[in-house]
């Protein structure tokens, strides 16, 4: 999709390393150094500390011989998660870590 600066009205360039409260979303970038989030990307933020208020958990349940982690809508769609996604786990004294690996934007 063609996304025009509003400023200098060159063609702007798709990036995913927008930072928008701590999160690195998606949107366009120009030359001039203008940004435009993608709209869904602030939508899922705006949830996310929605929901937030009411308090975000992850459930831990047994699937076969495995344990495994139920993350709310709000999570998946924030991150843009989907099933069979692998995600490495690291550790770290008192708990593990799900490190999700942001798609590339490609040309």
């Amino acid at each position: 999709m063609m996304h025009k600066c509003n400023i200098c009205g060159k063609e702007m360039n798709e990036v995913n390393d927008i930072n928008l409260k701590g999160f690195m979303i998606c949107g366009w970038r120009c030359e001039c150094g203008n940004e435009h989030s993608n709209p869904e990307d602030v939508d899922n933020i705006v949830k996310y500390f929605k929901a937030l208020k009411n308090g975000v958990e992850a459930t831990v349940f047994k699937s076969g011989n495995s344990i495994s982690v139920r993350l709310p809508k709000v999570i998946a769609d924030l991150y843009h998660l989907n099933t069979n996604l692998k995600l490495p786990i690291e550790t770290e004294p008192g708990g593990i870590r799900l490190k999700i690996v942001r798609r590339k934007v490609e040309a």
